[in-house]
């Protein structure tokens, strides 16, 4: 790996671990805050619809300015609103602070997976693609337990100056060392892209209509995910009197599980089985997982359900986008943006809907309802997806 590409990899590690310390805490400080859950959801979805806002404009600036512009911007934003956020004290301070931090964060992320992209041949771009996506995964491992560890020794607080500190040092790497990756030739060529795409009427609007039961799928998904990330502190402090490094805990044991099946057992998988049937299996083992944890039980029925729920997303995620990929093949990154978008707004739809019902009416029904989601998304695979999507396997379009 070069020595840019490496780097642009440690930063989107840093910033998923940034992200990532706040899953455990927000809960508890919210309510030691004496904000309801629900305001703790508000947080959450706040972030993510401010960046579904701002993305398209800071894509637009990144092909326009540069790659590292956009990172630059992104970590500045990321340092200074979780600096803000750390200092809040009202729901109103800590709400300004996450808006803030979704529209400017936002320039970082898209930038940094383009940044492989353009730092990478046609022969090698799904390697170097992967292995940002794979720092990325990293960071979603270490980051809940590095904020729990954080939290429990220093206070609720302190993750959150920890994330502004790790964005700031972020920020002077990449300024320090990091190379502009778009080059004149390669902007050629993509303006040349885009006319060649308007040429064939190929709006972002007809993409998205002739690609409506995938980004429905992506939806329903993510939105049932937010069921466990916007709620699992709070279920452990009410059902099982669990502390901020038992939440820890619990989401690092999570993202090693998926680490360790997308790292090489859906290899071998993918040998024997299509995408479409891996996929379906975990979309079906996610389902079971998001709406078992509904059932009462001790520390090992949750942690039961939660690994199963991270198994089936780490089977569902890559053999999905497989078939995204397949379906979409002459609009590889255009239909990989929109999916993008679908994601974001199950982010933002997700944290409100499950935070609300669980406030309103315990610890049961928001995780049945996660499930009747992918209950959907199942029904969605089976009878909107193109038949010749299925045919071939992860394997075999590598």
């Amino acid at each position: 790996m070069s020595r840019p590409l490496l780097l642009v990899s440690a930063t989107g590690f840093l910033l998923m671990l940034g992200l990532g310390v706040l899953f455990p805490v927000l809960g508890f400080f919210t309510r030691e805050l004496g904000l309801g859950d629900f305001e703790a959801g508000l947080l959450i979805g706040c972030y993510a619809l401010a960046s579904f806002i701002a993305a398209p404009f800071w894509g637009r600036f990144s092909d326009r300015y540069g790659r590292k512009p956009a990172i630059l911007i992104g970590l500045a934003g990321f340092s200074l609103a979780f600096g803000l956020f750390a200092l809040g004290t009202t729901f109103a301070e800590l709400l300004s602070a996450r808006v803030l931090g979704g529209v400017l964060a936002a320039a970082a992320m898209p930038a940094v997976m383009a940044y492989a992209a353009d730092s990478s041949d046609a022969s090698n771009r799904s390697r170097a693609i992967g292995m940002v996506g794979a720092s990325f995964g990293l960071g979603v491992v270490v980051g809940p337990a590095l904020g729990a560890f954080v939290a429990w020794k220093f206070g609720f607080r302190a993750p959150f100056f920890l994330a502004s500190g790790i964005g700031l040092a972020s920020l002077i790497a990449v300024a320090a060392l990091l190379p502009e990756s778009l080059t004149p030739a390669l902007r050629q060529t993509a303006d040349a892209r885009r006319r060649e795409l308007a040429a064939q009427g190929m709006t972002r609007w007809n993409m998205a209509t002739g690609l409506a039961p995938f980004l429905t799928f992506s939806f329903l998904m993510q939105t049932s995910r937010m069921g466990l990330e916007g709620t699992i502190a709070f279920l452990a402090a009410d059902r099982l009197q669990g502390d901020v490094r038992d939440v820890g805990m619990l989401l690092m044991s999570a993202g090693l599980a998926a680490a360790a099946i997308q790292g090489g057992g859906i290899r071998v998988l993918t040998r024997r089985y299509s995408d479409r049937s891996i996929m379906l299996c975990g979309t079906i083992l996610a389902g079971v997982g998001v709406a078992g944890l509904a059932i009462p039980g001790g520390w090992s029925v949750l942690v039961v359900t939660v690994l199963v729920l991270a198994t089936g997303s780490a089977l569902q995620l890559p053999t999905f986008t497989a078939e995204l990929s397949r379906e979409a093949e002459q609009i590889q990154g255009e239909a990989q943006g929109l999916n993008a978008s679908a994601q974001s707004l199950g982010r933002v739809a997700g944290p409100l809907v499950f935070t609300g019902l669980y406030q309103a009416t315990g610890t049961v029904i928001p995780y049945l309802l996660a499930g009747a989601l992918v209950a959907v998304a199942v029904w969605v695979a089976l009878s909107r997806f193109p038949a010749q999507a299925s045919s071939a396997s992860a394997a075999d379009a590598a």
